[in-house]
């Protein structure tokens, strides 16, 4: 692959960003088309959802056939190379999706369950630990089945790729409250998470040691691929695509704060620390955590992430920047909203805003990139790190 002095100079912006030196500056990227629905739901496209539909990640021909045939649909609209925002171009492949949540429970032998619609596969499984002296049998094995078939599907599409055509991105680490839902099944969990019984600190460390040896893994299988497309060792080893992790946050966003305060805090920045970096997104639903999740050490990025029925993150930017000190945040906005903020000078610094483009056909390339110009000048003020707690 050939990379484009845009996409050279989006990585060195990246890894500014990461690296906080860009508290006083914005970045920008443009998603060409809709992907939020009215109601403000990601859209997911693919068909119904139904058992008719085979599982993709049963057949890894398929599920290398269908990103390709998306990375083509593609190639005049978010992967333009002329358009210089502060996406990297570069199509990133992401074959762990399709296995989906239930994989962490299946490997200590929880029951899969899966549908599927012509493009997107989605799993569970069903609860493993229905005692609590289960936990004493519960070993990873790397030889399980289901760890075979990740692994084996990861190196399936690096072999696949002789001419380096994408990246390949992993799966979120469930080390946290979201390993408790599909060790415990959903109701038990959110009791054991509010009754805070002593077995569950020995689901967490269960839960942080597999989470960060199965990452490691794949790490492994796809680490040397990555770092040859890229050609950037500083964003090959700071970009949560394959170095540091995206971490499971969604439990927490239905509990009250005390429960990430209790055990949550503690385990995330255990990981954190092994990794030294991570990434993770916040569900509007649980914007109640980003202030005491503002305080974890070496956290690499938090992706605000919009929900239905709740106050979009953009609307809540001052109030959010305020309460995170300089960490990196990312968040979407719309056309309109962000021009009115970009001329208002009520953008807050230290954020990756994702525009989304819902009529790319009525916005020239020339337009965006002059639109660019503007968002690589425009400066506010610098943002402090945080406190001592």
């Amino acid at each position: 692959m050939i990379i484009s002095d845009g996409t050279y100079e989006a990585m060195d912006r990246n890894v500014k960003f990461w690296k906080r030196e860009l508290s006083d500056q914005i970045l920008l990227y443009f998603y060409m088309g809709n992907l939020l629905r009215n109601d403000g739901s990601i859209y997911l496209p693919g068909g119904e959802v139904s058992g008719r539909n085979p599982n993709l990640f049963d057949d890894y021909t398929r599920l290398l056939k269908i990103f390709l045939e998306d990375v083509e649909l593609e190639k005049n609209t978010s992967y333009n190379q002329e358009i210089l925002d502060d996406d990297l171009k570069i199509p990133i492949a992401y074959p762990e999706l399709d296995f989906g949540n239930g994989m962490m429970g299946a490997i200590f032998g929880g029951k899969v369950i899966a549908t599927s619609s012509q493009r997107r596969t989605y799993t569970f499984n069903e609860p493993v630990i229905k005692e609590w002296s289960q936990i004493n049998n519960l070993i990873f094995d790397p030889n399980n089945k289901w760890v075979k078939k990740i692994t084996d599907c990861l190196k399936f599409f690096v072999d696949k790729d002789k001419e380096n055509n994408y990246l390949i991105r992993l799966f979120i680490i469930e080390e946290g409250a979201n390993f408790v839902v599909s060790m415990r099944g959903t109701t038990q969990a959110f009791y054991d998470l509010a009754d805070n019984p002593p077995e569950l600190r020995e689901l967490y460390s269960l839960g942080y040691k597999v989470g960060s040896e199965f990452f490691e893994m794949k790490r492994e299988i796809v680490k040397k691929h990555n770092e040859n497309i890229l050609d950037n060792k500083e964003f090959a080893d700071l970009a949560p695509i394959h170095s540091v992790p995206l971490l499971d946050m969604d439990a927490y966003a239905l509990c009250s704060p005390k429960i990430f305060e209790t055990i949550g805090f503690e385990y995330k920045q255990k990981i954190l620390n092994h990794f030294k970096g991570g990434l993770f997104y916040i569900h509007a639903l649980g914007s109640h955590i980003v202030p005491i999740a503002a305080y974890l050490d070496d956290l690499t990025e938090i992706f605000l992430h919009d929900d239905p029925k709740c106050t979009k993150y953009f609307d809540r930017r001052v109030e959010m920047r305020r309460q995170t000190f300089n960490i990196p945040l990312e968040m979407f906005c719309n056309y309109k909203e962000f021009i009115k903020a970009l001329e208002e000078k009520t953008l807050p610094g230290g954020v990756k805003y994702i525009m989304l483009v819902e009529d790319p056909e009525n916005f020239s390339v020339a337009y965006l990139n002059d639109l660019m110009k503007k968002v690589k000048k425009y400066r506010t003020m610098a943002l402090a790190g945080k406190p001592k707690k």
